[in-house]
Formats: C-alpha cells, sequence, structure tokens
C-alpha cells in the first residue's frame, strides 16, 4: 500500500505542478452556445478557436469549450487538495488500526484502501501504475 500511497502523490504533484503552470483559473467561455474564446481569470485569451465559415478553428463543439472551462486549473488544484485530504484521512485511519487491531477498525481501514485504490484508477495509463492496484 506504501507503493500505491506513492504513485498517487507523485501524480498530484504532476497534476498541481501542470496546473500551476497554466493561466490562473476560474477560466469562462465567450459564448456558451458558440463558443470561439476561452478566458483566464484576468479576461486574457487562453484559447481560442476562431471562426472560418461559421465553424471554430479549435473547438469541435462548444461542448469541448464548455468541458475545457469546467476542469480549468482552479477546478484540478481543488480536486488535488481533496484527493491529498482524503489520503491524509485514510493515513490516520489506517495508523490507529494497527493501533487497536479491533476487527471493525481493520474492516474500516480495509474500505479505505480500496478508496485510495479508487483514487488512483484514474492514473492507470501510466506506465508506473500496477495491475494489483486495481479496486
Amino acid at each position: 500500500m506504501d507503493d500505491l500511497m506513492k504513485f498517487l502523490r507523485d501524480r498530484l504533484d504532476e497534476d498541481e505542478k501542470m496546473s500551476g503552470t497554466a493561466s490562473e483559473g476560474p477560466w469562462s467561455v465567450d459564448n456558451g452556445d458558440y463558443a470561439k474564446l476561452v478566458y483566464g481569470a484576468d479576461q486574457s485569451a487562453v484559447l481560442c478557436g476562431g471562426c472560418w465559415g461559421g465553424e471554430a478553428s479549435v473547438f469541435e463543439s462548444t461542448a469541448d469549450a464548455l468541458h475545457i472551462v469546467r476542469h480549468d486549473p482552479a477546478r484540478v488544484l481543488a480536486v488535488v487538495e481533496a484527493k491529498r485530504a482524503a489520503i491524509g484521512h485514510y493515513e490516520k485511519l489506517r495508523r490507529f488500526a494497527e493501533t487497536e487491531r479491533r476487527q471493525e477498525y481493520l474492516l474500516v481501514e480495509g474500505a479505505g484502501a480500496v478508496v485510495i485504490k479508487m483514487l488512483a484508477l484514474p492514473y492507470a495509463d501510466h506506465p508506473g501504475y500496477r495491475d494489483d492496484w486495481r479496486p
């Protein structure tokens, strides 16, 4: 489990670093019906679709632009912090279960281990991910 925890922390560090170097969020679109621009927090263009013949050059659809905006750096950083908090909570639970050695605590700790495995699952395409970590 310690290897999985390190793997997960490393992926979260990468997500944080990548989000920290992107334009600050929250991001927004210029038009929810026909997006041509994605703006950063300072209202500068982060991504520009442009128009030729009535079609966006970058976005396949406005739904793509809205998806990009929904997963801006601010949201990614919030997800990273939430996952780190879950990991911290699990580690406290694990230490308590190891100390108490009572069946009910060990069962709860086991359930927590499954949650940690689920948190790591989105990184299953990473070369360092191991199949035995699958929940």
